[in-house]
């Protein structure tokens, strides 16, 4: 049975735990330097680094349960505007993961409309993320839901380089 609920504080250590498992499930293997790898997952995924984002009134988390097993959550930040998208009403969808085996189950989907939704109740026009360009099966699947390519970017995490699309969609037209 597939839940998924607004996150909340008491939810910091499943959000932890499911940020580094799945970054490391999904971007593990791009790295040469397993330290590299170990620095960002404890940087990024710290329990004070989510406690103190989960509170801000610009962050929205939510998280998914497989029964009472955590699977996948996601993060969006109101208010995020891009220098690729000509407004101010924007939101950044930061992160959307789920552990390997939930992942092409159609969650992420319903977990999309929930986000879309909570977007145009903020009074964002538009929906803004980063993903790798070499993550397919992700792009595909924004394209699928109307995602459209706008830019793109590096990003470095220790001695590795990443190429990132930035896509958008129109949520009042979504």
């Amino acid at each position: 049975m597939i839940a998924i609920r607004t996150a909340t504080i008491d939810d910091v250590n499943d959000i932890s735990y499911l940020g580094s498992v799945t970054f490391d499930q999904a971007f593990g293997h791009l790295f040469s330097d397993k330290k590299d790898l170990m620095e960002y997952l404890d940087r990024t995924f710290s329990l004070e680094k989510i406690k103190n984002s989960i509170v801000r009134p610009n962050n929205m988390y939510w998280i998914v349960f497989d029964k009472k097993l955590p699977i996948g959550y996601a993060k969006l930040q109101l208010h995020s505007p891009s220098s690729f998208i000509d407004s101010q009403d924007v939101c950044k969808l930061q992160k959307i993961y789920f552990l390997d085996d939930y992942i092409s189950k159609g969650i992420g989907g319903k977990l999309q409309k929930l986000i879309f939704e909570a977007g145009l109740a903020s009074k964002q026009e538009y929906l803004w993320l980063s993903v790798l360009k070499e993550n397919e099966k992700a792009v595909n699947f924004y394209k699928r839901n109307n995602y459209k390519i706008i830019g793109e970017h590096l990003f470095s995490i220790g001695k590795e380089n990443f190429e990132f699309w930035v896509m958008k969609v129109n949520l009042k037209r979504n």
